[in-house]
């Protein structure tokens, strides 16, 4: 694959320590390091978190920033003689599990397979519209019972949270529907017994906070019975003009947790006044993978903190990842990506814009950074690009 690259003209994404693209207590901690070296695929760094509760993948810089956190947690639960006995027993149930994850991680193969295939259909492009996301679920026997199964299916997994748990997960300062499955073991256990007070457990900041837009979710999260929030999230679905069939959907698609759900909600409700600001949430119905919904999340506050400095005046609906045009006709599309390298995946990317985002000034920001051949390339194409965009955010 390298030498096909090489053959074609496009880069190959070198392998960097972490020390290139991390801080030093991003790295290594009392529980966890940051395995050496790191793997890209042209658009985001493929960290490996290696920890005594575990190994986890994390894709990108944000995703890092979640799974730290989460090990902080452990940490913290691992403080207490109860809550360690506990976390050994879950541990040792998991220990298949892990193992399977450390050969992903560690496999050479790893680093020539390219961007996962959630991340390919954020970038591909296409019309998002109503009548798309809601094909599969739509009228008629076999759409009702489609519909109720994924209705089942949601609520099983996430609307039977108690409040215990979430005050467990509010003082740990993570996220209640992670899919740490350590993490969310030794919650469940604990919340059981509601060792909150006769632990004497020290809770103190973990990890890297959370940044705004998350942070109002969670605070929700934590403190609101799921069941209310999703009324609250139905109403305001409908007001932003959604039809029911992409309401349900949107309210029962697995990817999109009832923290998800509730970021997307605050953002579009942040966007007033900005023409089919719904959109954001037609893509997010459509979403195929953690990592594809994951950085459509970061891309789409890239966006918000964007016009929140200059105003935007409408949504695209062409492509999967935000874009925006502005009250002059310009045009503005959002990137959260670790590192953007000149590859074939990102060439025809870079022609998906094109042809959705067609236009005499566009830009491209990128959260992160951006090669000199990629930059060349994307401006050669009429596109100015800014990288490190998104002073605001985490």
């Amino acid at each position: 694959t390298a030498l096909a690259q090489a053959a074609a003209g496009f880069e190959e994404p070198p392998d960097e320590s972490p020390a290139a693209s991390l801080a030093a207590a991003q790295r290594r901690g009392d529980a966890f390091q940051v395995q050496d070296p790191v793997h890209s695929d042209g658009l985001m760094h493929h960290y490996v978190v290696e920890s005594r509760f575990g190994v986890f993948p994390a894709y990108g810089t944000d995703a890092l920033g979640v799974r730290l956190r989460e090990v902080a947690a452990l940490q913290t639960l691992a403080g207490t003689s109860d809550a360690d006995v506990v976390l050994k027993s879950i541990l040792r149930g998991t220990r298949e599990s892990v193992e399977t994850v450390v050969q992903v991680a560690t496999n050479p193969v790893g680093a020539i397979l390219g961007i996962p295939r959630g991340v390919a259909h954020l970038l591909g492009g296409y019309r998002a519209e109503a009548e798309e996301v809601t094909r599969q679920g739509g009228a008629g026997p076999q759409g009702m019972r489609q519909s109720a199964q994924s209705a089942k299916q949601y609520a099983d997994r996430y609307l039977g949270l108690g409040a215990a748990e979430r005050r467990w997960y509010g003082k740990l300062g993570v996220d209640p529907y992670t899919d740490n499955e350590v993490l969310r073991k030794a919650v469940r256990h604990l919340a059981k017994v509601d060792a909150g007070v006769s632990l004497g457990m020290r809770f103190a900041p973990v990890g890297i906070p959370f940044a705004g837009e998350a942070r109002r979710a969670l605070d929700a999260i934590y403190n609101e019975s799921p069941a209310v929030l999703r009324k609250r999230r139905r109403e305001a679905l409908a007001a932003f003009g959604l039809k029911p069939e992409e309401v349900r959907q949107f309210e029962n698609t697995m990817l999109l947790n009832p923290t998800r759900q509730t970021r997307l909600v605050n953002d579009v409700q942040a966007l007033e006044g900005v023409e089919g600001r719904e959109e954001l949430l037609r893509h997010a119905i459509g979403v195929t993978s953690q990592e594809e919904i994951e950085v459509f999340l970061q891309s789409a506050a890239m966006l918000l903190r964007f016009h929140a400095r200059r105003p935007v005046a409408r949504i695209l609906p062409g492509l999967r990842i935000p874009a925006a045009q502005l009250s002059d006709g310009g045009i503005v599309v959002f990137g959260s990506f670790d590192a953007v390298y000149w590859t074939a995946d990102v060439a025809g990317y870079a022609q998906v814009l094109d042809t959705e985002a067609p236009g005499s000034r566009r830009e491209l920001r990128l959260a992160g950074s951006v090669s000199a051949r990629a930059r060349r390339e994307i401006e050669q194409r009429g596109w100015s690009v800014q990288d490190h965009a998104d002073p605001l955010g985490p």
